[in-house]
């Protein structure tokens, strides 16, 4: 995917930071940060907060985060207490919203959820699935990996807040994984939900699990709060990823078995607790290591880029799956889909997937999870698998992010200036920093409307 530029000539092809020049924090910033830290030496991964985000606000109202295995986890979901409360996400009419429903399609959809659940009612094989239930994934979660974290429902959140998280277990791994999940801004206000999440995953083999997902639509905080959870309670479950010893020649299978099961089961917990995943869903991308060897599996826009610090370039990236990449356009046009293009004024071009005939729903990536609405229309749940070794001597790590990231800052960017950063900052304010200049990147391009940003650093050793 090509980058946006930035304002001013080789923004891109520079290595540095912007937000590079801002960092005489003021002391309160400062101790936030030294917190946040300090958090880093927990079992659980360490948090990164923008510490601009605490501006105009009272210091504690930036630690919005809960970490390790004492937090209580609401077993029936916070967005699930209410459906009028996940229905406070605004239709999406910005140029960069991943979908586009006028009412008459809104309509069509709904018509078309009420058939969908009448076929789970009636046990239609198609349709029919045991929705795991949340206390099993937690139990699973407790007992049977070494350690996992994922993001909690976190409600009232402003514009850069971190989402609230738990974990079990103990982090073994060393450097500690990074993570960020700030909330994006929709507008003045905003206190939508943010439809990013994550999770972490360490089995009982050695083998590590990342998921970045990110949800789009009204429902889209539902779709990537289940599944960052069930992709790996599949793993174990189906998969023998709660074992000590995992079949290395069914890597493959796994992920692909984790993402469609995850698929299944949300479009089931949409009808048993009654939300629309029509026009919800999530793109996701997720990196499965153990030693120097890394497996990803992405579906949409979210996206993996490995690298090195001695070196500072991309060994390897994920696909984008984008209505626009020859093999996504075929497949959906060969489904009965159709891609349409829309060039806005500025000479930026969109490209969105209809029902063809029809005006909905306007999606602007090609493989998604949930999205029920085209899934008979080439939008498929099923990832994109790829694997690659990396040399331990020129310090390989690697980021999965949502398209937060990734909309204004390409890969090679990315990578050369966190290699740059990590060696003089650390890990955890290097990742402070990306998410920063991610939000810097929307303010110059899109003014008050910003992408829930979330990325996983990891450095291999």
């Amino acid at each position: 995917m090509a980058a946006a530029e930035a304002p001013g000539a080789g923004a891109q092809d520079s290595p540095r930071f912007q937000s590079d020049k801002e960092d005489n924090a003021t002391d309160e910033k400062k101790l936030a940060r030294k917190a946040l830290e300090a958090a880093a030496n927990w079992n659980a991964p360490a948090v990164d907060v923008d510490a601009r985000g605490l501006d105009g606000r009272k210091a504690n109202r930036g630690f919005t985060m809960s970490v390790g295995a004492k937090t209580p986890v609401d077993p029936d979901l916070a967005p699930l207490r209410s459906d009028k409360r996940a229905q406070t996400l605004p239709a999406t009419s910005t140029r960069r919203g991943d979908m586009v429903l006028n009412e008459e399609a809104r309509k069509k959809m709904e018509e078309e959820n009420k058939t969908l659940k009448a076929r789970f009612r009636r046990g239609s094989v198609n349709v029919a699935f045991e929705v795991v239930k949340q206390e099993a994934m937690d139990e699973v979660f407790k007992t049977q990996v070494v350690w996992h974290t994922h993001g909690n429902m976190t409600e009232g959140q402003a514009h850069s807040d971190e989402r609230e998280r738990v974990a079990y277990g103990t982090c073994p791994i060393d450097p500690v994984p990074i993570i960020s999940c700030q909330k994006g801004s929709k507008g003045f206000r905003d206190t939508t939900p943010n439809q990013d999440n994550f999770s972490v995953t360490t089995f009982k083999s050695g083998w590590t699990l990342a998921c970045a997902f990110d949800g789009h639509g009204p429902f889209g905080h539902i779709v990537s709060t289940r599944t960052v959870q069930t992709v790996p309670w599949f793993m174990i479950q189906e998969n023998g990823y709660g074992e000590a010893e995992i079949d290395e020649s069914k890597i493959e299978e796994a992920l692909i078995n984790g993402f469609e099961k995850a698929q299944k089961d949300v479009v089931a917990h949409s009808m048993e607790n009654h939300w629309d995943v029509q026009a919800s869903g999530s793109t996701a991308v997720a990196a499965l290591w153990k030693g120097n060897k890394i497996w990803t599996a992405n579906a949409g826009d979210s996206r993996c880029a490995v690298g090195t610090e001695a070196e500072r370039k991309v060994v390897f990236e994920t696909e984008d799956h984008k209505p626009t990449t020859e093999g996504e356009k075929k497949r959906i046009e060969a489904s009965g889909g159709e891609v349409r293009s829309q060039v806005y004024p500025d000479g930026w071009v969109n490209h969105r997937i209809f029902i063809k005939g029809e005006d909905y729903p306007g999606l602007c990536m090609a493989r998604t999870l949930g999205d029920q609405s085209v899934k008979d229309f080439g939008v498929i749940a099923t990832p994109e698998v790829a694997s690659c070794s990396v040399d331990f001597t020129k310090q390989p790590f690697f980021i999965i992010a949502s398209d937060g990231v990734w909309e204004f800052l390409d890969s090679q960017f990315v990578i050369k200036a966190v290699a740059k950063k990590i060696q003089t900052d650390g890990p955890a304010k290097t990742l402070e920093k990306l998410q920063r200049e991610a939000k810097k990147r929307w303010k110059q391009e899109e003014g008050d409307y910003c992408d829930d940003i979330t990325s996983i650093l990891v450095q291999l050793r």
